[in-house]
């Protein structure tokens, strides 16, 4: 992709975005988490955004899923180990569009300083003109990640034999993205 051509900026609009996480807890049930402060930004050439440069950040130390203990553990190094890696980053290296909605997101995740590839299934929500003439578009962003290849490989097993935590991690990302004038 020729960078040189990446005329159009967009940036995301936190409050209308949520960047979340489920993970399969004790085999029964899922935990849901999100993370409050990340920052997106995505130059494009093409209208259907075909041809983009995406880059994502996000603060480990704003995770939430609404257990305060829960939380601090996952900062800990038995996951994140949030004092040492205080960020989660993403960069893409093609964003390929399959129909006017569907597009397959390819690049690199880092967490915990282990940079692995990554394919994320995306879908246009649309493009619309604000009431204030700011365009905006929406995306639905999914995958699936094993979180011992990050090395958030705390494992505890239970009576049955299941993980306390499973290894897969889902990710769901709704963003709202407003282009720059």
């Amino acid at each position: 992709m020729n960078s040189n051509n990446l005329n159009q900026i967009w940036n995301i609009d936190p409050a209308h975005s949520r960047i979340q996480f489920s993970v399969r807890h004790m085999v029964i049930s899922e935990v849901i988490g999100n993370f409050k402060v990340f920052d997106l930004k995505m130059k494009s050439s093409e209208e259907d955004f075909s041809e983009s440069e995406i880059e994502f950040n996000i603060d480990v130390n704003s995770i939430d899923t609404g257990i305060p203990d829960r939380d601090a553990h996952l900062k800990s190094d038995d996951f994140f180990g949030a004092d040492k890696y205080e960020t989660i980053s993403f960069k893409s290296s093609s964003l390929k569009k399959l129909n006017d909605e569907q597009y397959k997101l390819i690049g690199n995740l880092t967490i915990r300083n282990i940079t692995k590839p990554i394919e994320l299934d995306v879908e246009l929500g649309g493009i619309i003109t604000d009431p204030w003439g700011n365009e905006r578009a929406g995306f639905s962003i999914r995958g699936t990640i094993s979180r011992f290849d990050y090395d958030l490989k705390w494992n505890s097993l239970i009576e049955t034999g299941g993980a306390v935590v499973s290894k897969n991690v889902k990710i769901i990302c709704d963003v709202e993205v407003i282009k720059q004038k």
